[in-house]
């Protein structure tokens, strides 16, 4: 349906098309991830990704299409942990396989003064993206990559309009085709029932609230069920000829998985978590320099073998910082499942091993952020920012820890001594040239010091070195 009517689009009057074509060079740090001295050991690395997209509009109706190409590795070193559970497969040359081409969006929707409808394959984003990340909206430091995908009937009313603001209400139902827990080509089926309002004032003044029963079933039939209830907020005051925008977003998930088992209850567990965010930031005027002062919290389990789950996962998207949680932290999560996984350490791999690697998410943690960037001329635009992290549970890597009967042990296999994760430094120079195709170059590079949990006898630090080229229109 959706086809023929794009079909019928094309005939009236041709769509609009928008894209980037986005090139990585990066260099990673070499991180160690076991207590045997095993390292990623990776060298340059080059990714490549083409998103195409085209929408048209007929009176009411939108179509709108959206597709990457080549996404993944294209030249390189591969990482040396081999096949991993990570989602993005440094150990092969992704960009050239069949995963490298992620559909994105083909959906129709249509809107008149009483009803908006919608229906189709549609990228998922709310708030701040603690929970729904759509995977294309540039972060402060780091990259992004893929996003939430779902397909979705969605029915919403805009019951109160005026000049001062709009409410928006909806309702929607979802099939899930990619989002940090399942992938329906993994043979993972994920329902997911919304339902939200959204205040959006006449300025830049939000207010909503999103409420999700997700039921996922995994390929070997167990099952998870539970809610998220999501409130975000923004408010934007003037401040002399600038302005302060502050931004939050709070969730909390209620529920029970047989996904998650322990030896103390193989039945599954009960599932409980919170995470936060909050935003403050004072831009001058005409955007000439800017300050960010960011919080972040997930909820950690201190007690991994009772009947409740306390970890809050957010989206891979949502960064904090690039280079603790993007890299140091999804080295160990690879090396974990590598552990967990080989044959020679366990007769079959524990139930909800795949819930290890979380691409790097911001998970069981607290952390604050300070950035700042200016721009001297309209085209260029320097960024510093310095992030501290502290664990929100004991530091314990699930292996080694489950092997010491339990005891919170890091993933050198050393007795876990406290709760700071360490202290990041990160730098970025962007340079834009205006015109049709906005061609850019970025640098960036971070910096991470470790605490003694996650250096251990390894190297005190890790950098990450980013260079960035991206044709957009």
């Amino acid at each position: 349906m959706i086809v023929v009517a794009f079909a019928a689009a094309a005939l009236a009057a041709p769509p609009e098309f928008d894209g980037e074509v986005r090139l990585i060079g990066s260099l990673s740090p070499d991180v160690v991830v076991d207590a045997d001295g095993t390292s990623t050991g990776q060298g340059p690395v080059l990714d490549s990704r083409v998103r195409l997209g085209l929408s048209q509009e007929l009176g009411r109706t939108a179509l709108v299409g959206e597709i990457d190409l080549f996404a993944g590795q294209l030249l390189g070193d591969t990482w040396d942990l081999g096949v991993t559970d990570d989602e993005r497969h440094r150990e092969a040359y992704g960009a050239l396989e069949l995963r490298g081409i992620q559909p994105r969006q083909l959906n129709i929707a249509y809107q008149n003064d009483l009803l908006g409808l919608q229906a189709g394959l549609v990228t998922s984003q709310w708030g701040l993206g603690l929970v729904a990340s759509s995977g294309a909206v540039d972060p402060l430091f780091g990259r992004v990559d893929g996003g939430d995908r779902v397909v979705r009937a969605r029915v919403g009313t805009l019951p109160v309009r005026g000049d001062r603001g709009v409410l928006a209400v909806f309702v929607a139902g979802d099939l899930v085709a990619a989002d940090e827990l399942a992938h329906l080509t993994r043979g993972q089926r994920a329902l997911q029932g919304i339902a939200g309002a959204l205040w959006q004032g006449s300025g830049s003044d939000d207010l909503g609230i999103y409420l999700v029963y997700r039921d996922q079933v995994e390929a070997n039939g167990l099952a998870t069920r539970a809610g998220v209830a999501d409130v975000f907020v923004t408010v934007e005051v003037p401040a002399g000829s600038g302005a302060i925008t502050v931004a939050g977003e709070a969730a909390g998930i209620l529920g029970h998985t047989e996904r998650a088992q322990t030896y103390g209850h193989p039945e599954g567990a009960s599932v409980l978590s919170v995470g936060a965010a909050a935003h403050a930031t004072y831009a001058a005027a005409e955007e000439r320099f800017s300050v960010f002062l960011r919080g972040t919290y997930a909820s950690g389990d201190g007690a991994p073998d009772d009947a409740a789950v306390h970890d809050f996962t957010f989206d891979p998207n949502h960064n904090v910082g690039m280079v603790l949680f993007d890299e140091v932290g999804a080295a160990i999560e690879a090396g974990t499942w590598r552990l967990a996984t080989d044959p020679e350490n366990t007769g079959q791999p524990p139930e909800g091993v795949d819930t290890l690697t979380t691409e790097g998410s911001f998970r069981r943690a607290v952390a604050l952020q300070l950035a700042g960037e200016v721009r001297p001329v309209a085209w260029t635009l320097v960024r510093v920012g310095v992030m501290r992290a502290w664990s929100t549970a004991p530091i314990a890597q699930g292996f080694y820890s489950a092997r010491n009967g339990g005891v919170p042990t890091t993933h050198h296999d050393l007795a876990s001594t406290g709760r700071a994760l360490g202290t990041e430094l990160d730098a970025a120079v962007l340079v834009e040239a205006q015109g049709a195709y906005k061609p850019a170059g970025e640098l960036q590079v971070g910096h991470a010091f470790l605490s003694p949990d996650l250096a251990g006898p390894g190297p005190a630090g890790a950098t990450l070195v980013l260079l960035t080229g991206r044709l957009r229109w």
